[in-house]
């Protein structure tokens, strides 16, 4: 198994292929024909979970990584543009399937690094079985339970109107 700093698995990458070599800039660049040009390229990519794992548990949070640009990276991190953890307007989705909210958890795990942190937080997509590592997606992820729990709550414990 792969560790989040280890980028080996780039060496099976389409973007790695000599024939892609001119699509390289595009993975940085501003213009949308060209982001959306990289993007295309990881969707046919055998790698491209492993990518956008290694983005989310790196705060890559410029360019495209995996199929997804830096706005959808933010997003599921919930991070502005400096990196520094921010509550959205709208809640995380799965960076690789795209589920929606509903269908991510967080989990507490152990940390085998050990070291100063001795649990570490993942966020898990119950659709496709995506897993990464992330306080501030963890973070997203319950606040959205929370949220949707106490509209609940508030639901349940509304008396019936008389007509």
């Amino acid at each position: 198994m792969w560790e989040p700093t280890d980028r080996s698995y780039q060496e099976q990458g389409e973007c790695t292929k000599k024939s892609n070599e001119s699509l390289i800039e595009y993975f940085f660049s501003n213009e949308p024909e060209e982001k959306y040009a990289a993007k295309n390229l990881c969707f046919q990519c055998p790698v491209r979970r492993d990518c956008v794992k290694w983005a989310l548990e790196n705060k890559q949070i410029w360019g495209v990584w995996g199929g997804r640009d830096e706005n959808e990276i933010r997003r599921a991190l919930s991070v502005n543009a400096d990196g520094d953890e921010i509550r959205r307007d709208r809640y995380p989705q799965c960076p690789y399937c795209t589920a929606r909210t509903s269908k991510l958890q967080s989990h507490v795990v152990e940390n085998p690094e050990g070291g100063r942190w001795t649990t570490m937080r993942l966020v898990e997509c119950l659709d496709c079985g995506f897993v990464w590592r992330s306080r501030t997606s963890a973070n997203a992820v319950n606040a959205y339970h929370a949220e949707r729990a106490d509209k609940t709550a508030k639901k349940l414990n509304r008396k019936p109107t008389k007509r």
